[in-house]
């Protein structure tokens, strides 16, 4: 059946100019209105919309479409817009800053524009377009991969200080070309944000080094009233005196919520050991989330480590990620008795592949695994290590063991199995089977 050409033409934006004329009579007696008062009820009755065109390509004349319409819903107080990836360009983003500005009412904002072209100097445009908005309680903007640099971001940053009431702050500043002036610049706006409880930034990828993860710690010892802290700054030139810096500002806080993303940071024994200090100092924490691929934090870090998260009893959700870090046997007996502790998890993601870790340190986490009765979400990434038959047999009774599994993600592949290449241990296939009889989602793989 051919489409009509009517329907083929109709704007998508039905706020556009014109396209409520498209709605027929039938339509408009149904919602028991006219055209302008279908348009009256979106304008200033609508208090919340999402807008996803990720990935889309968008014509000047869409996104000049899409910003005008989204500046006539005067009413909004939640807005979130997902453009990346669309090469909108500096222009495009401009123009939608400016359409997104107008809207006074505004206490919620979520905007994404990774990959949006912007570049610095779109990047000052579009955050000057931002300043109006004054009455944000919560606020995330992903700008990552638009070459921002510290010019941009320290636009950005000064658009910031008019958002006095922000309680949530989310920044996603990936591949964006900034080094330690640009965060020096955002750490001291962020300071003067009195009614922040919520604070996340993503920096992966960038050039921050110790100077910036020392003003960064500086910013978080004066955040007193923090409940949420999300700190990314893996693959950056951060030192390990950086990483102690981070540590030691951590001390003062009763955080709930807590992600640390520090892959490929020099981390050794030293930053390992201030680390698990700052955690031990913690109290009432409930979600943690720790990345430390790729340092070299070895069997002595590990232990330390392990004590520190052995210690947060209330954790309802623990993520690990240790990869390539050599803790070996000593590194995982270490976890395993600070997993045992955890009885209140139920999401739990452990990464200790490329570890060294054999037969012993296996079946030490799998029984440690096991002892979690309230565990729905298990990932385990366990790949090359030296893992044989027996250590393959107790996280098959391990995931047995566990009545509440809900989703099971476990990673064997490059290990040394005792027995030689061959299919996969039964034992564990018929394990994975029985749970997905039982309703688990699982991912299994060697």
């Amino acid at each position: 059946m051919a489409m009509p050409d009517w329907f083929r033409h109709m704007p998508a934006d039905v706020l556009a100019p014109g396209a409520l004329h498209f709605y027929d009579a039938a339509t408009a007696f149904r919602v028991g209105a006219t055209d302008r008062q279908m348009r009256n009820a979106l304008t200033q009755q609508l208090l919340g919309i999402k807008v996803n065109v990720r990935r889309k390509r968008l014509s000047p004349e869409v996104v000049q479409s899409l910003a005008k319409s989204l500046r006539a819903l005067e009413g909004l107080k939640e807005l979130e817009v997902d453009v990346s990836f669309t090469s909108i360009g500096e222009h495009g983003a401009c123009q939608l800053a400016q359409g997104i500005g107008a809207l006074r009412r505004l206490q919620s904002l979520e905007l994404l524009l990774a990959g949006a072209g912007l570049g610095h100097s779109g990047c000052e445009r579009f955050a000057k377009e931002l300043t109006s908005l004054r009455g944000l309680a919560r606020l995330k903007l992903d700008l990552s991969v638009n070459e921002i640099g510290d010019a941009g971001l320290r636009e950005l940053s000064k658009s910031l200080r008019s958002a006095f009431l922000l309680k949530a702050l989310v920044l996603d500043l990936n591949r964006n070309r900034i080094s330690d002036p640009g965060v020096a610049c955002l750490a001291q706006v962020v300071l003067e944000l009195p009614a922040l409880t919520e604070f996340e930034v993503a920096l992966f990828d960038n050039r921050v080094g110790e100077d910036g993860a020392r003003q960064m710690a500086t910013t978080m010892r004066g955040l007193r009233k923090l409940s949420r802290l999300v700190l990314g700054l893996n693959r950056n030139a951060v030192s390990e005196a950086g990483v102690q810096d981070i540590a030691h500002a951590l001390s003062s806080h009763s955080l709930r919520d807590l992600e640390l993303d520090l892959s490929v940071s020099s981390i050794g024994w030293a930053g390992a050991h201030d680390l698990g200090m700052a955690l031990s100092n913690l109290q009432g924490l409930q979600n943690l989330s720790i990345d430390l691929n790729v340092n070299h934090v070895g069997s002595a870090g590990a232990r330390l480590l392990a004590q520190a998260i052995s210690s947060q009893q209330s954790l309802v959700s623990l993520r690990l990620l240790a990869s390539g870090n050599r803790i070996r046997e000593v590194g995982a007996r270490e976890l395993s008795q600070a997993l045992a502790n955890l009885h209140l998890l139920v999401d739990l993601e452990l990464d200790v592949s490329g570890n060294g870790i054999g037969d012993s340190g296996a079946c030490e986490l799998a029984r440690a695994m096991s002892s979690l009765s309230k565990l729905c979400r298990l990932v385990a990434d366990l790949r090359g290590n030296l893992v044989g038959d027996n250590g393959e047999r107790e996280l098959a009774r391990a995931v047995g063991e566990l009545p509440k599994l809900e989703r099971l993600e476990l990673r064997l592949g490059g290990n040394c199995r005792s027995s030689g290449a061959g299919p996969l241990h039964h034992e564990l296939k018929n394990a994975v089977r029985k749970l997905q009889t039982g309703g688990c989602i699982c991912d299994f793989s060697y």
